[in-house]
Order: C-alpha cells, then sequence, then structure tokens
C-alpha cells in the first residue's frame, strides 16, 4: 500500500491546486477540481481579465495574470496546464521549475522534441508530469483494454484506426491560435484525432515501426492539415492503416485490432470481440481448401457500463498518483507515444517519404518551421 508524501515536512493530505488558462477546457478542470477532496482549489491564472472576473464571481478563488506567481505565491502542490498547443511546452517547464506537480491537457506538445524537454525536466525536478487523454477513462475501452492484456489477442495482424469527424470554417475562427502550424501545430490529426490515435496504440501495444503517410487541407482555409491517410508497419511486421479527417458527414470512430486468436472492433460505442476456436495461423495450416476456423462473438455495449468517465476521474488520478507517489494514468512518456505518430505522419506527408520511429528531432523542427511559414489558401 502507496503511504501518503510527505511535501516540504508537513504529510501532503490535500493538494494546494490550481488551473493555468479558464478560456476552454480548464473550466473543466476548475469544476471537476472542486468535486474532488484531494484537491484544495486554490487560484487559477489567465491573461484574460474577463475569464478571472468570472471566475472569482462564480468560484471564489484567487485570481492571477502570472502563472507562476501563481505558483510560488500560494505554495501551490499541483496546476493544470489548458492553455493553447503552443503554450503547453514553456509554461509546463516554467511551472515545473517552480516546482508544481503538472496536468497538461491534450496534446503534450506540438512536437516530440519539446516534449522531451518536459519529461526531463520533470525528471529532473522529481515531480509528476500527467497528461490528459479522457476517452482512456471510457468503461468500453477499459473492458477492451482488460480482455487485450488479460487474454491476449495472439500475434497482431493487422490493426486500422478511422476517425471522422466535421470542423467548419468557423471553428477555426473562433481563435487565433487555430488553424496555423506554428500554433496549432498540425489540425485533424493533433487536435480531435490525436485522442484516438492514443487510444488506438494502447490497445494494440505493438509499437509502430515505420509510417508512409500523405496530407492536405481540402476544404478550409487553413494552413494545417484537415485530412491525412497512413500506411503503418508495426515493430512484428504486421501492418496497419490511419485515416483521419475534420470534412465528413457522417461522423465515425472506428477501430479495428486483428489478432491471431482474436478480433476486436470498437464502432459505434459498442465493441465486438471475435474469439477464434483455432488460431489462424495453426487453422492456415490445418484447414482443408475452402474451410475457415469458427469463432465465438462477443458484444459489449457502452450504454450496460454504468460507470463515470471523463475529466474528474483524470483528476482524481492526478491527485492520487501525488499524494500516494504513484505513476499518473498517462505520464509524459505514454502522452509521447500519440505525439510520436502524430509528427510521423506529418513529417512523411511534408517530405513524402517513408519516416521511420522514434521521428527525428531536428528534422522534426526544420520541417515544422518551414510549415510555419506556410499561409493558409483560399479553397
Amino acid at each position: 500500500m502507496y503511504r501518503a508524501r510527505q511535501v516540504l515536512g508537513r504529510a501532503l493530505s490535500r493538494i494546494r491546486y490550481g488551473v493555468i488558462g479558464i478560456g476552454g477546457v480548464g473550466r473543466e478542470h476548475v469544476k471537476c477540481a472542486l468535486k474532488i477532496p484531494e484537491l484544495d482549489l486554490v487560484a487559477v491564472a489567465d491573461v484574460n481579465e474577463q475569464f478571472l472576473a468570472q471566475a472569482r464571481e462564480e468560484y471564489g478563488v484567487k485570481t492571477y495574470t502570472d502563472y507562476v506567481e501563481m505558483i510560488e505565491k500560494e505554495k501551490l502542490d499541483a496546476v493544470s496546464v489548458c492553455v493553447p498547443h503552443f503554450l503547453h511546452a514553456p509554461i509546463t517547464i516554467n511551472a515545473i521549475k517552480a516546482g508544481a506537480h503538472v496536468l497538461v491537457e491534450k496534446p503534450i506538445a506540438i512536437s516530440v522534441k519539446e516534449a522531451d524537454e518536459m519529461i526531463n525536466a520533470a525528471k529532473k525536478k522529481g515531480v509528476k508530469l500527467a497528461v490528459v487523454f479522457q476517452n482512456r477513462t471510457n468503461p468500453l475501452y477499459q473492458e477492451v483494454k482488460k480482455i487485450i492484456d488479460e487474454e491476449g489477442i495472439g500475434d497482431l495482424l493487422r490493426a486500422q484506426l478511422t476517425y471522422l469527424c466535421y470542423r467548419t470554417q468557423s471553428y477555426y475562427q473562433s481563435a487565433a491560435w487555430r488553424g496555423k502550424w506554428k500554433t496549432e501545430g498540425g489540425g485533424v490529426l493533433i487536435n480531435q484525432a490525436i485522442h484516438f490515435i492514443d487510444l488506438f496504440q494502447w490497445l494494440v501495444k505493438v509499437p509502430v515501426k515505420r509510417i508512409c503517410s500523405f496530407i492536405s487541407t481540402l476544404a478550409h482555409e487553413i494552413e494545417v492539415e484537415d485530412i491525412a491517410s497512413a500506411a503503418i508497419e508495426f515493430e512484428n511486421g504486421a501492418l496497419g492503416v490511419i485515416q483521419v479527417s475534420s470534412i465528413e458527414v457522417p461522423q465515425e470512430t472506428r477501430i479495428e485490432i486483428r489478432g491471431d486468436k482474436k478480433a476486436i472492433v470498437l464502432e459505434n460505442n459498442v465493441a465486438t470481440i471475435y474469439s477464434n476456436n483455432i488460431p489462424l495461423k495453426e487453422s492456415i495450416k490445418k484447414l482443408a481448401k475452402w474451410e475457415a476456423p469458427s469463432y465465438v462473438e462477443k458484444k459489449i455495449r457502452l450504454e450496460e457500463l454504468k460507470r463515470e468517465w471523463g475529466h474528474k476521474i483524470v483528476l482524481e488520478d492526478f491527485a492520487k498518483s501525488i499524494l500516494y507517489d504513484k505513476e499518473p494514468m498517462v505520464t509524459g512518456e505514454e502522452a509521447l507515444k500519440s505525439l510520436e505518430i502524430v509528427n510521423a505522419i506529418i513529417l512523411s506527408g511534408f517530405k513524402r517519404k517513408e519516416v521511420t520511429l522514434p521521428v527525428d528531432r531536428n528534422e522534426y523542427e526544420e520541417v515544422l518551421k518551414k510549415l510555419s511559414e506556410i499561409k493558409s489558401k483560399p479553397r
């Protein structure tokens, strides 16, 4: 059993907590923190005075325009970082240097080099660095993960992610940082699809070895991509595909994981598990000419799993990781995996070449700099 940590000579039973950036998802962090006994919401920080005034009135918390001053003056143990993508790395690193544990919204950063720096800063300071991927708390994905971990699927043969969503031009015009390489770091890949790229690699478990992709901007007046397709080779030789888009109606999310012993299909909040009575590689050698192996089908529906999930679960886990000195649900190293795939797809698509993971850090920084010089074109 874990023991509560000692911080500055005192037993830490409640965490002095703050939120940096309350113009968007930061408000969800504030609301969730107020419901979590382990968190003592002390203060929030933002550059927008209107947001701060609303926070003072609605939540009765102290407010700051300088987040470092907030951390130091209020002696905060931990903060959430809920700011635009390009600010994730510098603000997280500064918060770590000020001595705070950090929970940062996805993506961990816009580049793998920045993510490395964040991870190293946390290790050097001896604090927790966690990243928000709240879909991992979805009970349907939790159940599928449990089946994969406990029963296995045999050798991975093929895997596929299809994530199709829809965004209007006004969505990108709603904030100055959206739709730009320098500030968003990408489009549908790094903002919307990264949730499911994270789930995809988490469930598949076999690391990605190589990626060859195409990216494009077909419908929006933005710098970044609104569609991407990638062919994948996994480390065990299995093949896969990732297809994402923000120009699709109807919208769709589908994950397929095909193994020698089991196949799993996740779609429309339903997981279908196909368990082969004979492993495929064995059946190929043993069965007659046109014979196919039989299988048992099982369905798991999200509506049948009555469990709470979302940001509150992530914040509770973050608090307990600090109090009991354990690894948070999604560490910086774990969050790096989905960003590595995103950066590899962008790098391959821009350079029209196959990319081997891990991504060359300096090469990607150079590409990101070049992409930042490209301006959006009317469609």
